[in-house]
């Protein structure tokens, strides 16, 4: 499930393959083909990651914006690779010795030059968990502009605070020992700040490669309630339940009834 650490890391691999390369082949199925023609014999010179978001920069100012959601997927093949690619993808993005490639993206677009300031979507986004400047103050504001959800429904609100999603939602409450049905203005700034910090923690520890790991142990699963609904907690053996929360149809939050209480 892609959240704020998978796009960090994805990011990083686009950056690692076409930093500063001219784009050879590039198409989509969501931007007519005389626009994506123009894009070839551009330079790749940014790869960030917003959040969930991947922002592609290229050198005449236009960005190519990806937001995988819960289905997307985007694969990078270098060298040998290459020679193995075969189907039709949604996205092709092609440079010297690399090729982008993704499906079942739902958010694909090229913006203009100067159009990250004033898509809706990216400038309400809240402070990036994963920034070197994350603004913890700005992030706890908007935080309490949600005082009337649910902890577990706010959290994922990504114009309070970019970069989390189910597992890492399930896992820093159940870490900061808060029930995600508690309202947010029943917690205290130092709750939400401790919310802040674990999920900066977690996050800042898988974007590095391999499998997200939560809960470091030598043997059983590496999540302490994320997906474990109806099993034993770790901690206290009682069985982990499962909730949906935020607009219809919502989406699941794990939680420990015991650890978690009140």
């Amino acid at each position: 499930m892609p959240e704020g650490d998978s796009i960090f890391k994805l990011a990083a691999k686009v950056r690692d393959a076409a930093l500063g390369k001219k784009v050879s082949a590039f198409c989509t199925h969501s931007i007519p083909d005389d626009v994506a023609r123009t894009v070839v014999g551009h330079a790749i010179v940014e790869v960030v990651s917003r959040g969930k978001n991947l922002l592609i920069r290229f050198d005449d100012g236009r960005a190519l914006h990806i937001h995988l959601r819960m289905m997307g997927r985007v694969v990078v093949r270098t060298g040998p690779a290459l020679a193995v690619l075969t189907g039709t993808p949604q996205l092709v993005l092609d440079v010297p010795g690399a090729s982008i490639r993704g499906s079942r993206i739902p958010v694909l677009r090229l913006l203009r030059a100067g159009g990250e300031g004033r898509a809706p979507d990216l400038r309400s986004l809240g402070p990036d968990l994963l920034s070197p400047d994350f603004d913890e103050d700005e992030a706890l504001r908007r935080l309490r502009a949600l005082s009337k959800r649910q902890i577990g429904d706010a959290v994922m609100q990504q114009r309070a605070v970019a970069g989390i999603g189910n597992v890492f939602k399930s896992e820093v409450l159940f870490l900061q020992r808060i029930d995600p049905r508690t309202l947010v203005s029943a917690l205290d700034d130092e709750a939400l700040r401790g919310i802040l910090r674990c999920a900066r923690k977690l996050l800042a520890a898988n974007v590095k490669g391999g499998p997200r790991v939560t809960r470091n142990s030598l043997v059983g699963p590496k999540s302490w309630v994320y997906g474990r609904a109806r099993k034993a907690c770790f901690t206290c053996k009682g069985p982990i339940a499962v909730i949906n929360q935020g607009t219809p149809p919502g989406r699941s939050t794990y939680f420990c009834p015991r650890c978690q209480e009140g």
